[in-house]
């Protein structure tokens, strides 16, 4: 008797993981040690599912700066992926990199991660499995992103196709902390069946227009960036695609990592300290921002420091400092 044959590709997502040697000021517990259990948390779900892959949609790192990664957070990075079954795909965050330039990811702490295979940098990839074929796709973070530039590599014979990427998006474009938020009905233009985001810490689930998915499930951290709600649920996402005589079928669901309450693992006070700390930076530095401009005939901030006399290592500081101050980005 004739029997269906089914075949099912299973991903496990997270993205905005932050880690860094030293926590926030107002966090009361080992950050990194919290951060590599969430880390932890996403490999056992891997190997217990029989995963297919990993995938990590940008910020591995919180610290834009090189040298204020230590080499034993990479290697005890390196020690816990290097226990998942199954490969991991990651593409570049904003905080992957100095003053967001993919030019810097030589001297960056995940340029080490890719070199070693630890992380594979994803560009395009197509798993494989009882000849069918899903490919995936990487779109690194880039400012103010035109996705009409985008070569998005045609689907060919894969029965489906996933793009990972590192901007905000949600269900009406717009603005958010001064950067460009892409609407779903725009990336739905493109042709992927599955976007997982990262960029976006706030939960935005797992949502479907039409026949595309966008798993936008917030950050892996919680109160790294001054925005962020300390109720957030840190959560990974799990992706199962499934074909069956040719039909193909997919589940999507958010896994919830165990987690403290804030209150074991924030000093609510110094949080609030920070906070306001925080916004009194953001405001000198947009006054100083502006204040230079005027002076200059050149409007942007970037375009005007890459013009002053000064070397590129000093110039990518600038930049990682006016970001790190502002915590826009």
């Amino acid at each position: 008797m004739w029997k269906a044959s089914m075949t099912d590709f299973i991903f496990i997502t997270a993205n905005d993981i932050h880690i860094s040697d030293n926590g926030p000021r107002s966090r009361i517990d080992n950050f990194k040690e919290t951060m590599l259990n969430k880390i932890a948390q996403m490999r056992t779900a891997c190997n217990k599912l029989n995963a297919d892959a990993a995938i990590i949609a940008g910020d591995l790192y919180n610290l834009k700066d090189p040298a204020r990664n230590s080499h034993r957070l990479n290697q005890e990075l390196i020690n816990e992926f290097k226990q998942f079954d199954c490969p991991i795909y990651m593409i570049e965050g904003n905080h992957d990199l100095t003053a967001n330039r993919l030019e810097s990811l030589k001297k960056q702490a995940l340029g080490v991660l890719f070199a070693d295979k630890t992380l594979i940098q994803l560009r395009h990839e197509i798993i494989e499995k009882n000849g069918k074929k899903v490919s995936i796709v990487g779109v690194p973070y880039t400012e103010n992103l035109d996705l009409t530039t985008l070569d998005i590599p045609k689907k060919e014979d894969c029965i489906s196709q996933i793009c990972v990427m590192h901007l905000y998006a949600g269900l009406k474009p717009g603005f958010l902390y001064k950067e460009r938020l892409y609407g779903y009905n725009e990336l739905a233009q493109m042709s992927p069946n599955i976007f997982v985001l990262g960029h976006y810490h706030a939960d935005q689930g797992i949502y479907k227009e039409n026949d595309k998915y966008f798993v936008n499930i917030g950050s892996m951290s919680r109160g790294v960036l001054s925005e962020d709600s300390l109720d957030h649920h840190p959560q990974i996402a799990y992706i199962k695609i499934s074909v069956n005589n040719n039909k193909v079928s997919y589940q999507l669901q958010p896994i919830k990592l165990k987690i403290k309450p804030c209150h074991e693992i924030f000093d609510l006070k110094k949080r609030e300290e920070e906070i306001k700390e925080t916004k009194e930076i953001e405001s000198f530095v947009e006054k100083l921002v502006s204040e230079t401009i005027e002076k200059s005939k050149d409007k942007s901030i970037e375009n005007f420091i890459s013009k002053l006399d000064i070397t590129q290592t000093v110039r990518d500081k600038v930049m990682h400092f006016i970001q790190e101050a502002t915590a826009k980005k």
